[in-house]
């Protein structure tokens, strides 16, 4: 009986430490687009991957559709990411949560497809030289 009691109390800490630790630390404003690109990256809180391969695309082209392209990835995996720790915090089992993880990944996934798309159509416009769907496809891989 008191090891089940002691089993059920180290669960409960368990699961409040656990939420609180892989929580990562959001900023507690909302992303306005006069914030600056790279100040964005860097808070958006990404794999440090891709997180070069943007600084690195922002730095080698200036250009305003580009900075508007990686701008809207940058506030569709913030608006993934908050939903996220909505739907983790409600689930109740850790299968339900590994399900808003997959769920998570998935939205990453589309996120950086949709920029695949958006870059390479500027880059039939001759605004970019590179092949970034490479480039992006190589530095996102799970």
């Amino acid at each position: 009986m008191i090891e089940n009691e002691r089993s059920t109390q180290d669960r409960a800490i368990f699961e409040n430490y656990s939420i609180n630790i892989f929580m990562p630390s959001m900023c507690s404003r909302p992303i306005a687009k006069e914030i600056d690109l790279y100040q964005m990256i860097y808070e958006s809180n990404l794999d440090i991957k891709l997180e070069q391969i943007l600084i690195g695309l922002t730095k080698d082209n200036e250009s305003k559709k580009i900075r508007e392209a990686i701008y809207r990835f940058l506030l569709y995996l913030q608006h993934a990411a908050e939903n996220f720790w909505v739907t983790f915090h409600k689930a109740k089992t850790y299968q339900d949560r590994l399900e808003c993880y997959y769920q998570y990944t998935k939205n990453q996934c589309l996120a950086t497809e949709v920029l695949i798309r958006d870059l390479n159509s500027l880059s039939d416009q001759d605004e970019v030289k590179e092949n970034l769907s490479s480039i992006l496809k190589e530095g996102f891989t799970f």
